[in-house]
């Protein structure tokens, strides 16, 4: 090999390493799933990750937990306690990442009360800290309603991977099994709270399987296509003879 090419290899090399270690920790797709009641969902009853509490009367609230150095970094509005920290995906009860969902209990003072969810990014970490993979939601601003009253006790509204998404996690996950998660969020007309996120499995819809008679009229179909092409096969080797 000329020193030209053995240059040009080295670097296609390089250019590949890099990338993979881009992808890693690209920024990805959070989306939006549906209202969904998990309940009970109370504090000491669900893996909770994230609760945020606006402060004093405003009513904005931002904050995050993060994994660093081996230990749990709370930021913002992130309330402190054992409900603001990052939890293990084999604590989450998520069988895949395929099927992880994000679930956000909105606890307010008011009925009805509509607050706006501005950002939510999904981070994956090692139990050190080193970050994984991170995965946004790119929605735009998403007006979502409360649980009626104070108290809560249930979920409002769940959001997920998409399937692209999910098999980046998934990967991951495959090689660190003490993947460690983490959130930030950030709420507009928030009415005082707590509001809180936490994992759990969601349902992901199947690819229909088809029914029998659905099966026995394809295999029908199928048959009287090979038995056509063996008819014309005879016909045309008799032609030729």
């Amino acid at each position: 090999m000329t020193p030209h090419k053995g240059k040009l290899a080295l670097t296609f090399f390089m250019f590949a390493v890099l990338s993979l270690g881009t992808a890693m920790t690209a920024r990805a797709d959070v989306v939006y799933i549906s209202p969904f009641v998990v309940q009970p969902s109370g504090q000491g009853v669900v893996p909770t990750v994230l609760t945020l509490q606006s402060p004093g009367n405003t009513s904005n609230e931002a904050g995050s937990v993060a994994r660093g150095n081996g230990v749990d970094i709370r930021t913002g509005d992130a309330v402190l306690g054992v409900n603001t920290k990052t939890i293990l995906f084999s604590d989450t009860g998520a069988s895949s990442a395929a099927n992880l969902g994000i679930f956000l209990d909105l606890v307010e003072p008011g009925n009805d009360a509509m607050l706006t969810l501005n950002t939510l990014v999904l981070t994956a970490y090692t139990d050190s800290g080193t970050v994984l993979g991170t995965f946004s939601y790119t929605g735009g601003p998403l007006n979502l309603t409360a649980t009626p009253g104070a108290g809560g006790g249930r979920s409002d509204h769940v959001f997920g991977l998409d399937a692209a998404q999910a098999l980046q996690l998934q990967g991951v996950l495959t090689t660190n099994p003490s993947l460690r998660l983490g959130l930030a969020s950030s709420i507009s007309n928030a009415q005082g709270g707590p509001d809180q996120f936490f994992f759990g499995a969601r349902n992901v819809p199947q690819t229909p399987v088809p029914e029998p008679a659905t099966m026995f009229l394809l295999g029908t179909g199928l048959a009287g296509v090979a038995a056509k092409v063996r008819n014309r096969r005879k016909a045309n080797k008799s032609e030729a003879e």
